[in-house]
């Protein structure tokens, strides 16, 4: 069987074929007119090489789409070969400035004759569509931006779903949120708030109130990625402040997602569970908290529709919990 045959999962494989021909091939050329230059240092140099000033490796990393640690590697060969420079940068010293010298600005007139030749090469190789397959190319780099493989593949492999928690579940949902927990930066910890992390840990037993539900997100592997507890009754929130004196209100709390699924969007799957729960109920309100170390949960219920609800903030010991409401009805 010929890779060809895979179809699109040969993709891959025929991208890297071409590209370490193409590769191979320009390195023969650099090395057939004496110059000592490789074809993968081009996107680095040709930024240097059009830029006024001296660049951080962030912004040459910005202007061509590469990884910090490979413009970082390309930097130290062309230092090697005595192309660039490498200064202390006076504004921030965490960082270095680069810029051409003056033996690879000499370089860039042999250069430009060969870049020269090799589009005038890949115009007669890619022939009359070469524009249409530039734009493909720009068009699927910006989706693998927006969408990553990793993350959707991911995502269909587990294929989660929210269901109730089983009892035989409540332990290892328990040890879940106190990891989660207790790696948040800013949230006290285990010696700071005690009688919060007992329950945490022992999480499932709020669910002897037939009001409340401990939601899980599971793998069609049976993994638990995530876990949120449901109050159909304010009543049941157990919170601090005014909250559970809320009329006629659902709400939710104890949101937590296992480290190892973060990226696979569990945290709104359950979130937005709750709140088709709350919109098919007879509750007009729902009610949640979250605290400032939880800005990546704050912005996604301001997302969701939730406001905020400063009558409803309160302290959990020192630590200053912010309330939020939506409107179901």
């Amino acid at each position: 069987m010929e890779i060809e045959d895979l179809g699109l999962l040969s993709v891959g494989s025929q991208m890297r074929r071409i590209y370490e021909k193409l590769q191979a091939d320009a390195d023969k050329v650099y090395k057939g007119i004496g110059t000592t230059f490789k074809s993968s240092w081009f996107p680095v140099y040709y930024v240097l090489s059009n830029s006024n000033r001296a660049l951080t490796v962030m912004e040459i990393t910005q202007g061509i789409s590469f990884s910090r640690i490979t413009v970082k590697n390309v930097v130290r060969e062309m230092e090697v070969s005595a192309y660039v420079d490498i200064l202390p940068n006076p504004t921030d010293n965490r960082s270095k400035l680069i810029r051409l010298n003056e033996k690879g600005r000499d370089l860039e007139s042999k250069l430009i004759d060969v870049w020269q030749g090799f589009h005038t090469y890949l115009e007669q190789l890619f022939g009359e569509r070469a524009n249409e397959f530039l734009n493909h190319l720009h068009q699927t780099n910006q989706k693998l931006q927006e969408n990553p493989m990793e993350m959707a593949v991911l995502k269909h492999y587990h294929a989660y779903s929210v269901r109730n928690a089983k009892p035989e579940e409540f332990e290892r949902v328990g040890e879940l949120l106190v990891e989660v927990y207790s790696e948040v930066k800013g949230f006290p910890d285990k010696d700071e708030q005690p009688q919060y992390y007992d329950m945490l840990r022992n999480v499932g037993q709020l669910t002897k109130n037939d009001r409340i539900e401990l939601l899980v997100a599971v793998s069609q592997h049976g993994e638990i990625g995530g876990a949120v507890v449901y109050f159909n009754d304010m009543q049941d929130y157990g919170s601090g402040g005014t909250a559970p004196q809320e009329k006629n209100a659902c709400g939710f709390r104890l949101l937590g997602v296992d480290p190892k699924t973060r990226g696979l969007g569990l945290g709104k799957m359950l979130t937005e569970y709750c709140l088709e729960k709350g919109k098919s109920s007879e509750c007009e309100t729902m009610v949640i908290h979250t605290t400032k170390s939880m800005k990546l949960a704050w912005g996604m219920y301001e997302r969701l529709g939730f406001n905020r609800a400063t009558d409803l903030d309160f302290m959990q010991d020192k630590l200053p919990v912010f309330g939020f409401r939506l409107a179901l009805k």
